[in-house]
């Protein structure tokens, strides 16, 4: 009897000894983590242009407040989000806004990331109801994704208690390159 419990309570966990045991249920109950925070160094390259800036970005389940510090030479810019409406506020220059961040993203920065994918792909996990193609390390975690037209490859996982969460990012799209190095991870 004490067996069967011990073996419920494993299966009732994301992780355990550092490793995901099924996937699925696993995935299900990250995604149901929405309140979270992380503090990265993020790299843009592109055809023509390269930069980087720190980021910090908190997420609760339909609001977004994201911080870049430095990004591209442009100064402090905070992108804040809903379902509804996006606004990007940007040291010296006018608030922009738009219905929705890649758009907000393109017009202000130059730059295009699918932030809706990124909610998803940053704390490891696929977005939910699009194709994709998944490969995972020993530990269970994702070691790469393609979805989307993105390329993402994942490492340096850290174990977060019930989850593993990535150190790592790197979504390459076409001439389009951006690196995270997460620093920091908080899941609410």
């Amino acid at each position: 009897m004490a067996t069967v419990l011990l073996l419920n309570g494993c299966a009732n966990q994301p992780v355990a000894n550092g490793f995901i045991a099924d996937w699925d249920s696993y995935q299900q109950q990250l995604q149901q983590q929405q309140r979270w925070q992380l503090s990265a160094k993020m790299g843009v390259r592109g055809p023509s242009d390269s930069g980087s800036a720190y980021l910090h970005w908190q997420q609760a389940p339909d609001n977004y407040d994201i911080h870049l510090s430095g990004p591209l030479g442009q100064g402090s810019v905070r992108i804040i989000g809903n379902s509804e409406q996006v606004t990007l506020e940007q040291a010296g220059k006018p608030t922009l806004s738009a219905p929705t961040a890649d758009q907000l993203l393109q017009q202000a920065l130059g730059w295009y990331a699918p932030l809706e994918q990124l909610t998803y792909w940053v704390r490891g996990l696929p977005a939910p109801g699009l194709p994709a193609q998944m490969e995972h390390n020993a530990q269970g975690a994702l070691a790469s994704l393609q979805q989307s037209g993105w390329q993402l490859s994942y490492s340096r996982y850290r174990d977060k208690g019930s989850f593993l969460l990535p150190g790592k990012l790197v979504a390459t799209q076409d001439e389009l390159k951006l690196t995270l190095i997460i620093k920091d991870w908080t899941l609410n």
